[in-house]
C-alpha cells in the first residue's frame, strides 16, 4: 500500500517540536512555504520545515493538510537555517521562533500581494510653471526632483521625512504637477559620494568592499560625527553596482528619520524601509518587495533581520551598541550577534557601527575575531567636544538646574548656538508623595512608584500603563501631596522660567505620540526655530544638527551604582553619544555633566575623552568576575500570580538545574529585581559559565526535564540567553 508523501511543519505554539501532516495528491510543499492546519480544534498556519522524513507517530493518528497557501518557498533555506539555530541557542519552541519571522498578515494565512497590484508611483510632468505650492508640496516636488525618477509613497515619504497622505498627491496630480505611474526602472545609486572621503573612511570601504562574498565581521569604531554613514553609503554603493542587495539594521526606526532620508537621497526608489510603525498592509508589501528582490536596500528594525533576500551582498548594524537591538519577551534574541550567524550562513560581510561599541565587540575586536575599523577624527576636522563635570555637592540646584550649566547655557544661546540637556527619565515628577504622614503613590499592580505627568493630569505607572488621576490631596491624611523628583516636564518648565522668550522643544516619548510629530520637532531643530531642546536618550540617538554648542546631562548618577552589569557601560555610552550632538560643522562645543561624585574613576575617564581608556576599567572588573565578554550568562525566569507558586516552581528548577550543571554556577533563585509587574511575581535563576557550551548544555537537559513535566498554567518559565539586563 502505497503511503501519502508526508511534511514536517511548524506551529505557532509554545512546543519546542515540529508536526507531521499528510499531503494531498499534487505537488508537494517545500520548506519555507506556508500551509494551512488543523492543530487540535482550530485551523492554524503553519511552514513547511522538512519533507521525507519517516513519520514520528502512528500514520493513523497523521492528519493531512487542509491546504497549501504559497506557490513556492517565502522563507529562503538560509533564513531557515537562521530561524533554527535562533530557536536552538536561545531555547525558544520553533515554532513561535518560524512563524514570528513573518509579517503579521501572513501568519494569520494572508495571501502574498500580487507585484502587479503594487501602489502606483509618482513622477513630475513634463517642466512647466508650477502653480502657487504650499510648503508640503514644494518638498514633495523637491523630492521628486532630486530622485530623477518615479516613487512609490512610502519612498517619497521617506526621501522627503514628511508623512506623506494619497491625497495630497492627488491634489498635486489635480494641479498638473505630478502624474502617477505603473512602475518606473529605479535610479542608479550616484557614482560618487556627495562629499570627498576621509583616509580613513576611504580605507574602511575598502575594507568593506574587499570582504564582499566572505563571512567577515567589522567593526566600524569611530567618533561621534566621524561620518560612519558616509561609509555605509559608500560601501553600499559598490555592492548594489555588484547587483546585491544590502540590508541595514537600526535599533529603533521611529527615532531615525534622518538615515532614512539620507539613505533614500542616495539611492531613490531602491529603498525599503521595514519596522512595526507601518500598516499591516504596507508592511507586507515592502517584505514581499524585498523578499522578491525588487528593492535594492532594507532598513529595518530588528525583525527585519528575518526578511529574505535573495541577493544579500552586505549587512550593517548601524549603532551596534544600542540596547534596542535585545528582544526583552518571547524569543529573547540579540538582532546583532544574529546578524553575525547570517552573514555566516549566506558568506556576508557584516559591518558593526558605533562611536561606542560595547564591550562584547571591542574584546572580539582586540582579539581578531573581528576586524577593526577605526574612524579617530571627524571630516572637517573638528574634535569631540571636552567634557567637565559639574560637582552638585558643591553647587546647589535649582529643579536640577545648576549654575555653572545655566550660566555655559546663556553664553551659548548668545551666540546663536543651540542648548541640548539631557535628562533620561520621562513625566513630571518621579514620585507623589505625602510629607506630612509619608504616604507613597504606589502602582497596585507593580513594585513601582507612579510618575507624575502634569501635562495629562495623571499618574502613570511606566511598567504595566496604569494610569488615574492626578490626586492633589493625601487620602491617609488629607495634607497637599508633593511633586518629588525630576522628569522631562518639570524640567521643561524650569528651563522656560529661566530662559522666557527662548524657543523650547522637549523630546521624549510623550511629546511624540501624534503621527509626524517626530519629523516637525526635528525639523524645528534643525533649522533653528529651538534654542533649547530638553528630552530623554532620543536627544542622543544618531541625529546631526550642526549648530548645537552645548549638552547639559541632569543626574547622570542613576547609572554609576546600579547593581545592574551593564548599567555603568550604558551610562557611559548615552553620554558619549549625547556629547556627541555637539561641536559638529566646526564650531566649538562643551559638555557639562551634573554628579554628585566627581571624583568616580567613569566621571574622570569621561573628562579625559578616550572611550578606549573609560572602558579599561570595566573590561577588567568583568574578567576578573568570569563575565561577559569573559564568560556567559543566562537568567531563568518563572512568573506567576502569586509570590508562593513562583518561589515554589524556581526552587524546583533550580533543584533541576544544579543536578545537571557541570561547570555552570547556579546562582538564586531570589526575587527580580522588579518583583511584581503587572500583578505577576517574578523569580529568577542566574547561570554563569566559562564556557558557552556547558551554560547550553545544562539548558538543554534541564529544559527537556521541565517541559516532560509541565508547571501548572497558570505559571510562565522563560529563558534569556546573553542577557542584556539582569533587572
Amino acid at each position: 500500500m502505497r503511503h501519502q508523501a508526508l511534511v514536517r511543519v511548524a506551529v505557532d505554539r509554545p512546543l519546542d517540536q515540529l508536526f507531521d501532516y499528510a499531503c494531498p495528491v499534487g505537488p508537494l510543499p517545500e520548506p519555507g512555504q506556508r500551509v494551512r492546519v488543523t492543530f487540535g480544534r482550530s485551523e492554524q498556519t503553519a511552514v513547511v520545515m522538512e519533507t521525507g522524513q519517516p513519520p514520528a507517530v502512528d500514520r493513523a493518528r497523521i492528519r493531512p493538510l487542509e491546504r497549501i497557501l504559497d506557490p513556492g518557498p517565502i522563507l529562503s533555506g538560509p533564513i531557515l537555517e537562521l530561524l533554527r539555530f535562533a530557536s536552538r541557542y536561545y531555547h525558544h519552541p520553533i515554532g513561535e521562533t518560524v512563524l514570528n519571522a513573518l509579517p503579521p498578515a501572513l501568519r494569520k494565512g494572508a495571501p502574498l500581494p500580487s507585484p502587479a497590484a503594487a501602489e502606483p508611483q509618482w513622477r513630475l510632468r513634463p517642466a512647466q510653471a508650477h502653480p502657487r505650492l504650499g510648503p508640503r508640496q514644494r518638498a514633495i516636488v523637491q523630492g521628486l526632483e532630486t530622485s530623477g525618477t518615479a516613487l512609490a509613497l512610502h519612498a517619497l515619504a521617506d526621501l522627503t521625512g514628511l508623512a506623506l497622505r494619497r491625497a495630497e498627491l492627488k491634489r498635486l496630480a489635480d494641479l498638473r504637477v505630478v502624474e502617477a505611474v505603473a512602475h518606473e526602472p529605479a535610479a542608479p545609486p550616484s557614482a560618487s559620494p556627495p562629499v570627498a572621503l576621509t583616509p580613513d573612511q576611504r580605507q574602511a570601504v575598502t575594507a568593506i568592499e574587499a570582504e564582499l562574498g566572505t563571512p567577515a565581521a567589522l567593526l566600524l569604531d569611530g567618533v561621534t560625527g566621524s561620518g560612519k554613514t558616509e561609509v555605509y553609503l559608500e560601501a553600499a554603493a559598490t555592492a548594489i553596482a555588484r547587483g546585491l542587495q544590502v540590508l541595514v539594521l537600526v535599533p529603533e526606526i521611529a527615532l531615525t528619520p534622518q538615515l532614512v532620508r539620507r539613505v533614500s537621497q542616495r539611492f531613490p526608489g531602491q529603498v525599503a524601509a521595514l519596522h512595526s510603525g507601518l500598516p499591516a498592509g504596507e508592511r507586507l508589501r515592502v517584505w514581499d518587495a524585498a523578499r522578491r528582490g525588487a528593492r535594492a536596500l532594507l532598513l529595518g528594525t530588528r525583525s527585519a533581520l528575518f526578511t529574505p533576500l535573495p541577493a544579500l551582498g552586505l549587512l550593517i548594524v548601524d549603532e551596534e551598541h544600542d540596547p534596542a537591538y535585545k528582544q526583552q519577551d518571547g524569543l529573547r534574541y540579540h538582532a546583532r550577534d544574529l546578524a553575525i550567524m547570517r552573514g555566516h550562513i549566506e558568506s556576508v560581510p557584516v559591518v558593526l557601527g558605533s562611536a561606542t561599541p560595547t564591550l562584547e565587540s571591542l574584546a572580539k575586536a582586540r582579539d581578531g575575531h573581528y576586524r577593526h575599523l577605526p574612524l579617530g577624527t571627524r571630516p572637517d576636522g573638528s574634535l569631540p567636544p571636552p567634557v567637565r563635570c559639574v560637582d552638585t555637592r558643591v553647587h546647589r540646584t535649582d529643579e536640577g538646574l545648576t549654575t555653572p550649566l545655566l550660566d555655559a547655557m546663556r553664553t551659548t544661546l548668545a551666540g546663536g548656538r543651540q542648548c541640548f540637556v539631557l535628562l533620561n527619565r520621562r513625566g513630571f515628577a518621579r514620585v507623589l508623595a505625602c510629607e506630612h504622614c509619608g504616604w507613597v503613590a504606589d502602582c497596585p499592580h507593580c513594585d513601582a512608584r507612579l510618575t507624575v505627568h502634569a501635562a495629562a493630569h495623571r499618574s502613570i505607572c511606566h511598567l504595566c500603563g496604569f494610569t488615574q488621576p492626578l490626586a492633589e490631596h493625601c487620602p491617609e491624611c488629607g495634607q497637599l501631596l508633593s511633586r518629588q523628583g525630576l522628569g522631562t516636564q518639570r524640567l521643561e518648565r524650569a528651563l522656560s522660567r529661566h530662559f522666557a522668550g527662548v524657543p523650547l522643544v522637549r523630546l521624549d516619548r510623550d511629546s511624540i505620540r501624534r503621527r509626524g510629530e517626530l519629523e516637525r520637532c526635528l525639523e524645528a531643530i534643525r533649522q533653528m526655530d529651538a534654542g533649547i531642546v530638553v528630552g530623554t536618550q532620543m536627544l542622543a540617538k544618531g541625529h546631526d544638527f550642526p549648530r548645537v554648542g552645548l549638552v547639559g546631562v541632569i543626574d547622570v548618577d542613576q547609572g554609576l551604582f546600579s547593581v545592574d552589569l551593564r548599567a555603568a557601560e550604558q551610562t557611559l555610552q548615552l553620554v558619549q553619544q549625547a556629547a556627541g550632538r555637539a561641536g559638529r560643522s566646526g564650531d566649538p562645543g562643551i559638555v557639562l555633566v551634573q554628579t554628585g561624585h566627581p571624583e568616580h574613576p567613569l566621571m574622570q575617564a569621561l573628562q579625559r575623552g578616550d572611550y578606549a581608556s573609560m572602558v579599561a576599567p570595566l573590561l577588567a572588573e568583568r574578567r576578573a568576575a568570569g563575565m561577559p565578554p569573559f564568560g556567559f550568562l543566562a537568567l531563568v525566569r518563572v512568573d506567576g500570580p502569586s509570590a508562593e507558586s513562583s518561589a515554589r516552581q524556581a526552587e524546583e528548577i533550580a533543584r533541576q538545574l544544579r543536578r545537571h550543571a557541570r561547570g555552570v554556577r547556579v546562582l538564586g533563585p531570589a526575587p527580580a529585581p522588579r518583583h511584581r509587574v503587572n500583578r505577576r511575581y517574578r523569580e529568577q535563576i542566574l547561570l554563569a559559565s566559562p564556557t558557552r557550551k556547558a551554560l547550553h548544555q545544562t539548558l538543554a537537559v534541564a529544559r527537556d526535564g521541565w517541559q516532560q513535566h509541565p508547571p501548572p498554567r497558570n505559571l510562565r518559565v522563560s529563558i534569556d540567553v546573553d542577557p542584556a539586563t539582569l533587572a
